[in-house]
């Protein structure tokens, strides 16, 4: 449980570092990374 609230704040940091950017890939891409991760590690994967 701990390593899972670990990840989603690492995912928050994440999103809240690159979806500023000016740059599309940058911004989606940490956003797209930053879910698949959450989700990884919330069912196991």
């Amino acid at each position: 449980m701990t390593q899972d609230l670990v990840v989603i704040q690492l995912a928050a940091i994440l999103v809240a570092s690159s979806y500023d950017s000016s740059k599309a890939v940058v911004k989606w891409g940490g956003l797209v990374i930053a879910v698949g991760t959450v989700v990884a590690s919330l069912v196991g994967a």
